[in-house]
């Protein structure tokens, strides 16, 4: 056999020796396409996008945030983060002014429109976090977000993340009377 073609049988059986559905990257993609999928049906095309939620959450959880914190909470890059911090801000549910100290830093503050569409909205993102895990055994669905942590170079403490439905829950605020 010439060398072109061992070489070409070689590249073959690699290609064919490929398990897709052993490959973390592949099954990574289908349970982000299945977690969009669960939460675009249960909250609508016209509501907020996951991001939104994951912006608005870790906002109320950490208020005055610069953006360069909320980059580094959320995992959002930071020029999609700013345009969607302008956009949220257009819409009534963010506030952005000066850092005491640092005028050179912005902080992000939620609006009472905020806090109402996330208490609105909450119920269903916890909703749709318990769809996502179903599919798994009860006993393993710590291990497997611990592994996602990992993964995604978080702390494997979930109190360092602020994803929505997946990171603390927000402090209760009492009720305006």
């Amino acid at each position: 056999m010439s060398g072109n073609r061992a070489r070409e049988r070689r590249s073959i059986d690699s290609i064919e020796a490929f398990a897709l559905a052993d490959a973390p990257g592949h099954l990574l993609r289908r349970c982000h396409q299945r977690s969009e999928e669960l939460f675009t049906a249960a909250v609508g095309t016209d509501g907020p996008t996951r991001q939104q939620i994951a912006v608005l959450v870790t906002v109320c959880q950490r208020p005055g945030a610069s953006q360069a914190e909320l980059v580094s909470l959320t995992g959002i890059d930071k020029n999609t983060l700013t345009h969607m911090i302008g956009r949220l801000i257009e819409r009534g549910l963010l506030q952005r002014r000066r850092a005491e100290g640092d005028a050179r830093t912005n902080a992000i503050t939620a609006t009472p429109a905020a806090i109402r569409l996330l208490e609105e909205v909450m119920p269903v993102v916890r909703r749709v976090q318990d769809q996502i895990l179903e599919p798994l055994p009860a006993d393993l669905r710590d291990l497997f977000c611990h592994c996602l942590r990992l993964i995604g170079g978080l702390s494997s403490a979930p109190d360092q993340t602020a994803v929505a439905g997946g990171g603390p829950k927000p402090a209760r605020r009492a009720k305006k009377r």
